[in-house]
């Protein structure tokens, strides 16, 4: 009974909403085409970033196999020492297309990728055709302001050129949340202000900079809408109602939201976002590339590409005449059908949002110091352009119905979509690229991309026995070069790094063992230590095996620190410099209380257990302190000492990692972590979800009991009258 009832509910439904399901259909075939340069199943292009996100699809699926929800941590990232790239970077896109790896495309996540794609395409399409069509009343130019957005450059940049998956799920989510944010000022409806909520929260559990700017964009909007609208006087209830949703979408996401806000000061992205200036990323954005008609690099180059092969950010002339339409019709031009009277103070803001976010796009003037450094957050200025989208998508329809006045039909929609693909089909880059699938598949790693950005930094305050030094400067920035240090460890020369100070009982050793790249026997180079300065021991580079053991002087007491820096001399000027990789680069010589069970030894002797970390571990005189291989993040992880929950971790540091560090008695111990994210939001956006659900749970509820039993007598009555 139930399930005839769910069949008639999905026939009554389809039929209700068949003009919606034509569209949908439409904009699914538009954006099918749209993915041409990704119509290979087997080879990925490899030239941006698209295959770490299909790396971190595959370990989405993972993480939703070991019981992960939400999704935290990337199980095979850093060494498997549970790094949380979906906790601070994104979790929505990754969670639909681990479900779509793991239920309909098992043996492809490249598939699942490119269905996440789609899905963002066709929504996003088909909520600008919604706005539009609430806007203009127009079903014919709604439309084609649909497949306006869908086709923009921007938009085509993000998947083909730069592989911002995140970002380009982000621009399909935009138009819903701007959607219900409408209908929740203008309706105040219970139903309005849920899925306004829940859209935010979508949003910002998929990217934040677009969360953040979009939060910014949409009240600037809402704030011109007003200011127009009333003779000035604001409509307090109406903006309540669209900050009572945005707020329970803010507090349903609470779970992500609070560690990026708390936690991300002390991540390597923060020190990034603080030294990159978006003003110094406006040379892909000159005005005239920003007005080109075709896709074209920002820059000449000898092979007469970009740096970042096909991105040509631009904003796409479809929009660019639409504007100047609308602009024109407003201010030189008496005709105003009178249903478009209404939605003025909409185009306006429209115009503004439209006028605004190019400004900030072109960046002609350095305005960013003058901003908030939180407002940096943005990096590349050409991510304004998302925001020029959603205004010229909705300008587009209000410009046809302008040109047209109103007199549209179904020769003006397949001419006008014709037209609209044509103009944005340069965007569509030849596509590059010799990784496959199944090459992936078997090291399916997010690299230099996203396995960097969000490491806890904190300074290294206690040095033990058997630690491995940091090779980098603490202020290191993610990048190529930071993480070919990381992978390939070379031995930063020239640099002084500064360490803390042994105790004055100990009696520290450094032991550097270490490859050459190339060994002159003929005129080797020396390698030298400095300490604050002064030498303290040097070696002679006559072999491709460096074994080198440097006893540390003793130290002022009142020194806090010490600065370690090495150095090469005797260079012969024909010879090309060596490069030394390093193997091990740790202390010894210090008391077993400061001494160390290395990771490189417990691991060893650790294993996963769906999200939990299980250690076997027998502690011995000699190493008091153990060194765990989990990442460390403050209140962010649970700790298990043979059953009993401890507070009693730290950091400790493996090269320039920050993993987690116990002190144990000796015997054997079993230790059980978890990384759960920070408890009191988790325990907010647990409560709104279960107040959410129970505030439209019983309700409907209550509405299929009286449909089921308005049914149920419908049959009886059926059986009586046959008999």
């Amino acid at each position: 009974m139930i399930l005839n009832n769910i069949s008639r509910f999905i026939s009554q439904l389809i039929h209700r909403n068949r003009t919606s399901f034509k569209i949908i259909i439409l904009y699914g075939v538009i954006a099918l085409s749209l993915m041409a340069p990704m119509a290979s199943s087997t080879i990925i292009p490899s030239i941006n970033d698209t295959p770490s996100h299909v790396s971190y699809i595959v370990q989405a699926r993972q993480a939703i196999n070991e019981g992960q929800f939400p999704l935290r941590i990337a199980p095979l990232e850093n060494n498997s020492w549970r790094y949380p790239g979906f906790q601070f970077y994104s979790q929505l896109p990754y969670f639909v297309g681990g479900w779509f790896y793991k239920l309909f495309t098992p043996n492809n996540p490249y598939y699942a990728y490119k269905l996440v794609i789609i899905t963002a395409l066709v929504m996003g399409g088909l909520y600008v055709y919604f706005l539009s069509l609430k806007l203009t009343r127009s079903r014919v130019a709604s439309i084609l302001s649909g497949v306006a957005y869908m086709s923009a450059p921007y938009f085509l940049n993000n998947i083909h050129a730069r592989g911002a998956f995140t970002e380009a799920v982000a621009q399909g989510i935009l138009p819903i949340v701007i959607y219900y944010v409408i209908e929740c000022y203008l309706t105040r409806k219970k139903r309005y202000l849920i899925l306004s909520a829940l859209s935010w929260f979508c949003l910002s559990v998929t990217h934040i900079i677009t969360f953040i700017y979009g939060t910014i964009f949409i009240f600037f909007l809402f704030m011109v809408v007003t200011a127009q609208t009333k003779k000035n006087k604001l409509d307090f209830p109406r903006i309540l109602s669209a900050l009572k949703a945005y707020t329970l979408g803010c507090l349903l996401g609470l779970y992500f939201l609070a560690p990026v806000v708390v936690v991300s000061p002390y991540l390597s992205i923060r020190k990034q976002i603080k030294a990159i200036n978006p003003f110094g990323t406006n040379t892909y954005t000159p005005i005239a590339n920003l007005f080109s008609p075709t896709s074209l690099p920002a820059a000449p180059s000898e092979n007469g590409l970009a740096a970042t092969y096909g991105l040509h950010p631009a904003i796409g002339w479809i929009f660019l005449i639409a504007f100047s339409v609308v602009l024109y019709y407003k201010y030189f031009s008496s005709f105003n059908p009178p249903k478009l009277k209404l939605i003025k103070p909409y185009i306006d803001g429209l115009l503004c949002v439209f006028v605004l976010a190019l400004f900030l796009t072109w960046s002609p003037i350095n305005i960013w110091n003058i901003l908030p450094r939180q407002l940096w957050v943005t990096q590349f200025t050409f991510r304004f352009i998302t925001h020029i989208m959603w205004a010229g998508a909705l300008l587009t329809a209000y410009a046809i119905v302008l040109i047209f006045r109103e007199k549209l039909d179904r020769r003006h929609l397949i001419v006008g979509i014709l037209l609209i693909i044509l103009v944005g089909r340069s965007w569509l880059p030849a596509p590059r690229g010799t990784l496959t699938v199944s090459k992936l598949i078997e090291e399916p790693l997010f690299k230099y991309s996203g396995s960097l950005d969000y490491l806890y930094r904190t300074p290294v305050k206690s040095i033990y026995g058997k630690n491995e030094l940091p090779l980098l400067h603490p202020e290191w920035i993610p990048g190529y070069s930071t993480w070919n240090t990381f992978v390939n460890h070379p031995l930063i020369l020239d640099a002084e790094l500064r360490y803390p100070i042994w105790k004055e009982e100990e009696n520290p050793i450094i032991f550097l063992e270490a490859e050459l790249s190339s060994v002159d026997t003929e005129y080797p180079s020396t390698l030298e230590a400095y300490i604050d300065g002064r030498k303290i021991s040097s070696i002679s580079l006559n072999s491709s095996k460096l074994n080198w053991q440097i006893p540390l002087p003793k130290t002022s007491p009142s020194s806090k620190d010490f600065g370690l820096k090495f150095t090469l001399t005797n260079i012969h000027k024909d010879k090309e410099l060596p490069n030394i990789r390093v193997n091990r680069f740790f202390l010894e010589g210090m008391s077993p209380k400061n001494t160390i069970m290395p990771v490189s030894e417990t691991q060893q002797f650790c294993k996963q257990e769906g999200i939990n970390t299980i250690c076997e571990l027998v502690i011995e005189e000699e190493d008091q302190i153990v060194q765990l291989p989990v990442l460390y993040y403050p209140d962010m992880f649970k700790v298990w000492i043979d059953n009993k929950l401890s507070k009693e971790a730290f950091s400790i540091n493996y090269r320039d990692y920050n993993l987690v560090g116990l002190k144990l008695k000796t015997g054997n111990h079993t230790i059980r972590t978890t990384f759960n994210g920070l408890a009191w939001a988790n325990w907010i956006s647990g409560l709104t979800w279960l107040i959410l659900i129970f505030y439209t749970g019983v309700p409907l509820y209550q509405n299929f009991k009286k449909e089921n039993s308005k049914f149920q007598n419908y049959l009886y009555f059926i059986k009586s009258k046959k008999k």
